[in-house]
């Protein structure tokens, strides 16, 4: 049997994977003449950064999580605005804290983008195989095996992610009709779920679904009302900016090593297209309400439960009973093919069943479905046997990130690659975890929950999850993390790492002079940073006070768009951000303060028996994680703070695989 050895392994080609991937190879850069640092396993290459369901990225909270992993030097962001077909900040009418970037993509340029930025990495080595188990020695990740029998080989490593996406023992139901898979026309992983199992771990199953497709051409598309983008459209990554809508096709990317190339920092922005309108009728709902008993979700064919908060069609007929309709948007895949996306019905039932439902919203009568829709169930770890940094605390070295954690959405998936990837190159570089406060990024708000609240549903990020969300705003992402992601060394000694470098600095100097001008504006006898904090008061009027204010730097020309909106938003919050801060500096010491990792809480009697449940299932890291365990009161973290720091806990010491 081949053996090699690599730095870390990656297992999975889905958006955790490749943002493990591209966070492991900037941290593990490889020395001229020396073999690649990171392995990417994937069962089929082809479909590394595939877009199983929606064609977007970003959206209501899930647009911030996509800025702060191109802060941190991610790639998702670069390959949404390379290939983005139709760009929308979502809940513009609101304050700049919950404005949420949304890109709709050419689902084939996106893979393609992110392949060939993957295949621009001389770090990472693809390697088309399926994993059949995982190599554990005395409690530690060694490696994985790839294939079997003849052909297999066993690649050695410190540490692997794995991300599995829906894959493990995936079951796709369309009716009546049952496939193995995790997405259509590809198999499922079924080794996996054995090999965890067999480690101890608590896996569950959950389950999501995806629409059908129309044929655009069978629509009467002009028939209905447009859902357009926005007249400038806003980028996701500081190194792409914003353009106007043009029709020119990405800029080609580098197939094989090297550096990243320069038309990198510029990504063009492909022609804005125009999706639209439609519903479902009354017509449609009394179909869904005849064949619930077809519907694998209400027949107890599925068992597992999906997201709560992105239902299916018959899910919606039944908990909405009330509703005639509901809005469905028909979204153009992509420039090169006829494909059409129907967000908003995604469903499962029998095909004869979708006929009817797509047939009757206005202007689909004569509609033609490409593919139908259909449900996933999959096998997931319960995400309170991970810690914080994506590590499972059963093996150390072994990483997990994405669905397999029990997640809904590619950004989440991503964020989590993100972090597993660092964490992962930093144990193979013998140096400490990483972790995000829940402070200082929505990732670190999904990290936290995730290993404080195992997910029932498939877990998805809202802005209302996030309680310092006025200091996370989807603008202010940089200047959060891209010195942090310098510090960690995110920020590779390549052309793009040096562009990234630059272009903070600009940022930086931008934001420097145009706050020298506000603090010497006044409006109305009022400093300009406080009359800017009134309702009414927007950007007309804040560039119209700004007027002929010099400063020091010399003027206010050149500064971008995004930097004004910047300073805009730090005026209107700046009340609420010195609160938010204070509140943040008073919680730090009890959010960071570790608990001891042997603790027997069962053996402490003072605790109720909720909370020494609780805090036994997950086994928190920080007093801070533990305050936010479902049945854990204040009472209990400060009775436990007593207790712990008098050295008098009663507790025996726990083994790691207790």
């Amino acid at each position: 049997m081949e053996v090699r050895r690599f730095e870390v392994i990656i297992i999975g080609g889905g958006h955790a994977g490749v943002e493990a991937a591209w966070a492991a190879a900037n941290l593990l850069p490889r020395e001229q003449g020396e073999p690649p640092t990171v392995a990417l396993v994937t069962s089929d290459p082809t479909k590394i950064g595939v877009m199983s369901c929606n064609p977007a990225i970003g959206g209501l909270a899930k647009g911030q999580l996509v800025r702060e992993i191109d802060a941190m030097g991610g790639l998702m962001a670069l390959a949404a605005d390379a290939t983005g077909i139709q760009f929308k900040v979502l809940n513009t009418s609101r304050g700049a804290a919950v404005h949420g970037p949304r890109a709709q993509c050419d689902k084939h340029e996106y893979a393609r983008a992110v392949q060939r930025l993957i295949a621009a990495r001389p770090e990472i080595e693809v390697i088309a195989g399926t994993v059949d188990g995982l190599i554990v020695e005395h409690g530690r990740v060694a490696g994985a095996v790839v294939g079997s029998g003849t052909t297999a080989a066993t690649l050695e490593a410190r540490a692997v992610v794995l991300t599995t996406g829906t894959f493990m023992r995936g079951l796709m139901h369309t009716g009546e009709r049952r496939t193995p898979g995790g997405r259509f026309g590809e198999a499922g992983a079924e080794g996996i779920s054995g090999s965890l199992r067999a480690l101890g771990f608590e896996l569950g199953r959950l389950k999501t679904g995806t629409p059908p497709r129309l044929r655009r051409g069978s629509i009467q598309w002009d028939s209905l009302p447009p859902a357009l983008g926005d007249e400038r459209p806003v980028a996701f990554s500081d190194l792409s900016g914003a353009s106007e809508p043009s029709t020119r096709q990405p800029t080609p990317m580098p197939r094989s090593g090297g550096e990243v190339a320069p038309s990198l920092a510029r990504f063009p922005v492909l022609a804005q297209v125009e999706c639209r309108e439609t519903r479902t009728t009354a017509a449609a709902h009394a179909a869904i309400r005849a064949n619930l008993h077809r519907a694998p979700m209400y027949s107890g064919q599925i068992e597992s439960i999906g997201p709560r908060y992105c239902p299916s069609i018959e899910d919606k007929v039944v908990r909405f009973a009330e509703r005639e309709s509901h809005t469905v948007f028909l979204e153009p895949e992509s420039l090169s093919d006829d494909w059409v996306y129907c967000n908003g019905i995604s469903t499962s039932l029998p095909e004869d069943v979708q006929d009817q439902i797509v047939r009757s919203m206005p202007g689909c009568a004569r509609a033609e479905v490409l593919r139908y829709g259909y449900a996933v169930e999959y096998d997931m770890v319960r995400p309170h046997q991970i810690l914080a940094t994506g590590m499972t605390k059963r093996v150390e070295g072994l990483f997990l990130a994405g669905q397999i954690n029990g997640t809904s959405g590619y950004e989440e998936a991503a964020a989590q690659g993100l972090v597993a990837g660092i964490n992962a190159a930093r144990l193979a570089r013998g140096e400490g975890e990483f972790m995000l406060r829940r402070d200082q990024a929505y990732i670190g708000v999904l990290m936290d929950d995730l290993v404080t609240k195992t997910p029932v549903e498939p877990y998805r990020m809202f802005t209302s999850r996030a309680e310092h969300r006025l200091l996370l705003r989807a603008d202010n992402a940089a200047d959060r993390l891209t010195p942090l992601a310098e510090s960690l060394g995110l920020l590779a000694d390549d052309w793009l790492g040096a562009h990234r470098r630059q272009e903070f600095a600009r940022r930086e100097q931008d934001l420097a002079r145009l706050r020298a001008a506000i603090a010497r504006a006044r409006v109305d006898g009022l400093p300009l940073s406080v009359a800017a904090r009134r309702t009414e008061f927007g950007m007309a009027d804040f560039r119209r006070a700004l007027v002929g204010v010099d400063s020091a730097a010399g003027g206010l020309d050149g500064i971008s768009d995004a930097i004004w909106a910047t300073a805009l938003a730090d005026c209107k919050y700046e009340a609420y951000v010195i609160r938010q801060h204070a509140e943040v500096r008073r919680a730090i010491a009890l959010e960071t303060k570790r608990l001891p990792a042997a603790v027997d809480y069962r053996a402490i009697t003072g605790l109720r028996p909720e909370a020494r449940d609780a805090l036994h299932r997950y086994r928190p890291a920080t007093f801070g994680q533990a305050g936010r365990l479902e049945g854990v009161t204040p009472a209990d973290v400060m009775l436990l703070s007593v207790v712990l720091g008098r050295g008098s806990n009663g507790a025996a010491p726990h083994s790691p695989g207790e």
